[in-house]
């Protein structure tokens, strides 16, 4: 007997038990990926002047994409390439994300820079590859692992993009009020999530007593 129409078309659209280990996997590596890039939005939000549309659509797609790009090349490259990088990708992340911190406290003196609410691209990709690289070893984790890119790519971007667009507009709302003190917030934010990388994989790094 064949089922009617609408059947077939429920178990199109019905989530098997079998999908939701592989969907909350997928989210859960989509919004720890997202946390440091949603950090710096925030930071970069509570810093920014003018419109919050343009700034947060920016701000959201520039690191949404560095995200799920990383995922992705430490998918295709593997081992050798996130192995390499594995060495000193701290230092990179704390190094740019330390001179983003203080060039932000900087402009604490002028925020002509950001009068129009849309941070620099050339900042956002410098912050992107910064909070970005520890997707690349995920991405190679599940090449191990035989795991599928397509979802977690997918849930990767969307929280990515929506969470720092989100977190960008909020830091907007709460820096309209005090513009000096929002750069220097905006600044140390920065300088603390670069020493937290650092000292989290230095500690990681250090051999058991």
């Amino acid at each position: 007997m064949v089922a009617p129409r609408w059947q077939k078309q429920d178990r199109i659209v019905t989530l098997s038990p079998m999908q939701v280990p592989a969907l909350l996997s997928a989210l859960l590596i989509g919004a720890g990926l997202a946390i440091d890039s949603c950090l710096v939005a925030l930071a970069y939000g509570v810093s920014s002047a003018g419109s919050r549309l343009t700034g947060a659509v920016r701000v959201g797609a520039v690191f949404g994409v560095f995200q799920a790009g990383m995922l992705t090349l430490g998918w295709l490259v593997g081992a050798p390439v996130a192995s390499l990088f594995h060495r000193f990708d701290h230092w990179i992340a704390f190094g740019v994300l330390a001179t983003l911190g203080v060039r932000t406290i900087r402009e604490s003196e002028s925020t002509d820079a950001h009068d129009n609410g849309v941070p620099p691209l050339g900042k956002l990709v410098l912050a992107g590859i910064a909070t970005s690289i520890d997707a690349l070893a995920v991405g190679f984790g599940m090449s191990l692992g035989n795991g599928e890119l397509g979802l977690p790519l997918a849930c990767t971007f969307t929280l990515t993009a929506l969470g720092a667009a989100t977190c960008f507009a909020s830091g907007r709302a709460i820096g309209s009020h005090a513009k000096r003190a929002a750069h220097w917030i905006a600044g140390l934010v920065l300088i603390a999530l670069g020493l937290h990388i650092l000292i989290e994989h230095l500690l990681g790094a250090a051999p058991a007593v």
